[in-house]
């Protein structure tokens, strides 16, 4: 089986995480360089999100793969 997010869906993730990192209750300063490095490098054509995917989904498959092996190596009763 093989999952693969396109960019739009982790630049969905991305935004929950850092709308959660923002109520976090940082600094005004913080809160801004957070906000100015949102609008300048979290987009759909930033190079930095096409990177972020292809970590993202190359760590998705390394996790399943990594679960087949382990559900053949240990059996159930375990």
């Amino acid at each position: 089986m093989k999952v693969e997010l396109s960019i739009d869906e982790v630049l969905v993730m991305a935004d929950a995480i850092l709308d959660g990192i923002g109520e976090a209750g940082l600094s005004r300063k913080d809160s801004a360089t957070l906000r100015r490095w949102r609008n300048d490098r979290v987009t759909a054509t930033a190079p930095e999100m096409k990177l972020l995917t292809e970590k993202v989904n190359s760590e998705l498959q390394h996790a399943h793969d990594s679960s087949l092996k382990t559900g053949i190596i240990k059996p159930d009763w375990a």
